[in-house]
């Protein structure tokens, strides 16, 4: 919520963005699979620049078990930086930078991952698309509380996954974990991404909600 805006919420609405379905990858999806066996894959996406806070989540995969694998998608100035601290912390067989992932190539992505990991740290970072996108397709979010920015309310907390401290490696972890770890809680998150992804963030929700608006602004 922005403060400055605190003095006229009465004056204030919203219209939360939908999307279309991501489209279902399955053949692909199991292609990518076969080259990470076995393993719990977090999938991440976003430019390589200071606020997605890509260096956290890099970390974190230092806390997680062998079974993990981090692939994230996308190109951007902190790459060298990135990849320097992969192979710093001996990481180079847990976290893949797959640099540019074209769009035709992301509902394999999306499709062969077992949960999105949005590891943002500032609020640059106002909604994140790719959250609804994974919710789509019932896959589970990881995000951040990141303080008066909309990413944690579009993660909803204990239903579509969890929110972990900005910043925090540690924190990330232990929300990831959380989710990968516990069968009848991930099950009930992918349900619960699924849910709010239907109910709040489809394309024909998002015209209901700018037409129900314009006909209190034009009775």
């Amino acid at each position: 919520m922005s403060p400055f805006l605190q003095d006229c919420q009465h004056k204030i609405t919203h219209l939360p963005i939908g999307i279309h379905p991501m489209p279902e990858a399955q053949e692909e999806a199991q292609e990518l699979r076969r080259q990470y066996p076995d393993k719990k894959i977090v999938f991440s996406l976003g430019r390589l620049v200071p606020y997605k806070g890509f260096c956290y989540l890099v970390e974190a995969a230092k806390h997680l078990s062998d079974d993990y694998v981090l692939l994230i998608g996308g190109t951007g100035p902190l790459k060298e930086e990135l990849q320097s601290q992969i192979e710093g912390l001996g990481l180079e067989k847990k976290v893949r930078l797959l640099g540019y992932v074209p769009d035709e190539a992301l509902p394999a992505y999306f499709c062969a991952c077992d949960l999105f990991c949005l590891s943002s740290v500032m609020k640059t970072e106002a909604f994140a698309i790719v959250q609804i996108e994974a919710m789509s397709l019932g896959k589970p979010v990881v995000a951040t509380r990141i303080p008066q920015s909309g990413v944690p309310w579009v993660n909803a907390h204990g239903q579509s996954g969890l929110n972990a401290e900005p910043c925090n490696a540690e924190d990330l972890v232990r929300c990831i974990k959380a989710v990968l770890e516990d069968k009848d809680a991930y099950n009930r998150f992918s349900e619960g991404a699924l849910e709010r992804y239907r109910t709040m963030f489809t394309q024909e929700q998002m015209i209901n909600n700018c037409l129900e608006i314009y006909s209190k602004l034009w009775p």
